[in-house]
């Protein structure tokens, strides 16, 4: 199990100081470049892997083939979606036009909708870590709970199934249609035209994927359809549900009511869960995520190196949580329901299952805005770990969102 107690060190205000942004960005600045050819080489190669797994599917006979094609195709797609989020950071290769073409194609093979994601990943995620209702299964508390019908309350405790899935089951109901398909009133309306444009091309592509299936495939269409679509898309959408749950989810992480209440750096709000050597490896080493908090530039690539260099200065330290079914289930047993006054961790009877870190206690003056007021969209361009990094928006509300180019 994972350690969830506050370490009394932790808590001291006579530990080692806080570092400013400045001495954490400055000491992660050289893991902050991108490599064209390692970006590109990375995509390429994950590209052939998923084509050759839906190409056995389709040509291969035999129903063991088109499960291994659409095993292999999945893990594929679990791979180009790690490489999805990095160029939409604008981090994957050097040229900009690069990386959004390499953003797009990626996530219209992982379904996903390019125009969502950047309001909803760059804005809310990373200008809003851990606050209620912007990010992926915020906890509800105690009384919504309990005000909630019998039928709700069913499927939230649904949601924090000790087996895992359903958190997958969270991503199907109430994430991926109104989160990743469809633009929603949560979108703002200058953004809804663009994101329509790219519903349409998910649409298509699932059509023609779907067509391919049915009328180019060997043997029977049912065994492609579940081989070359519902297989991989469960395996990436199962481990895409379950890497955004274990990354910020954790009883010793925090999470805030609104954006107002926050008293962590967001390096502090996220967890590093350690995979195995090689799983990390090919996974393009997605589950160290503290540092891509910090600079959201730093490329897969140089992703390890640049966690152990935050590991090594960071204040507080970083949560770390190996790996295993054991902790995983721990964190959906004790991270169901959350006292947003009292930060505490609760289960649903309302009894006391973990209390977060009190990171607020070292932070200077109580809380450090990383951001300096501003969202993160909107900050200064040289800053490593700012999200479009060419220019800042004219006369916006301070609350908006930059335009990005189309």
């Amino acid at each position: 199990m994972s350690d969830t107690s506050p370490a009394p060190a932790e808590l001291q205000t006579g530990s080692k100081p806080l570092p400013t942004r400045a001495e954490l960005h400055a000491r992660l600045k050289p893991f902050a470049r991108a490599s064209s050819f390692q970006g590109y080489k990375s995509f390429a190669v994950d590209a052939a892997l998923y084509a050759v797994g839906i190409a056995a599917v389709m040509l291969v006979e035999g129903t063991a083939w088109k499960i291994a094609g659409g095993t292999l195709a999945g893990l594929a797609l679990v791979n180009l979606g790690s490489l999805s989020h990095e160029a939409a950071h604008k981090a994957l290769v050097k040229s900009r036009l690069g990386n959004k073409a390499l953003a797009v194609a990626t996530m219209t093979m992982c379904l996903f909708n390019y125009r969502l994601w950047i309001y909803d990943h760059h804005v809310l995620h990373h200008g809003r870590t851990n606050v209620k209702d912007n990010n992926f299964l915020s906890p509800i508390s105690l009384g919504e709970y309990r005000a909630r019908g019998p039928l709700r309350r069913a499927i939230y405790r649904a949601y924090h199934s000790q087996l895992g899935l359903g958190v997958l089951l969270y991503f199907l109901l109430e994430r991926w249609p109104k989160v990743h398909f469809w633009p929603g009133a949560w979108l703002p309306q200058r953004f809804h035209a663009s994101a329509l444009g790219y519903t349409a091309l998910l649409s298509v592509y699932i059509a023609s994927l779907l067509g391919l299936m049915v009328f180019a495939s060997t043997g029977s269409v049912l065994t492609s359809v579940l081989c070359g679509f519902v297989l991989p898309y469960t395996i990436w959408f199962t481990t895409f549900s379950m890497t955004v749950f274990l990354q910020h989810t954790n009883p010793r992480v925090r999470w805030y009511r609104d954006v107002s209440s926050i008293g962590n750096a967001p390096e502090a709000l996220s967890v590093h869960v350690v995979m195995p050597g090689p799983i990390n490896h090919v996974t393009h080493y997605a589950m160290e995520h503290p540092v891509h908090h910090v600079s959201a530039m730093i490329p897969h690539y140089r992703l390890k190196q640049a966690q152990v260099a935050l590991a090594g200065i960071a204040q507080p330290d970083i949560v770390v949580m190996p790996f295993t079914i054991g902790n995983m289930r721990d964190v959906l047993r004790r991270c169901r329901l959350y006292d947003y006054e009292a930060h505490a961790w609760l289960d649903f009877s309302g009894e006391v299952t973990a209390v977060p870190r009190d990171e607020t206690r070292l932070r200077p003056g109580g809380k450090e805005d990383p951001y300096g007021g501003l969202l993160p969209d909107q900050a200064n361009p040289g800053s490593p770990g700012i999200f479009f990094p060419e220019r800042r928006p004219e006369a916006e509300p301070a609350v908006s969102t930059r335009r990005e180019d189309a």
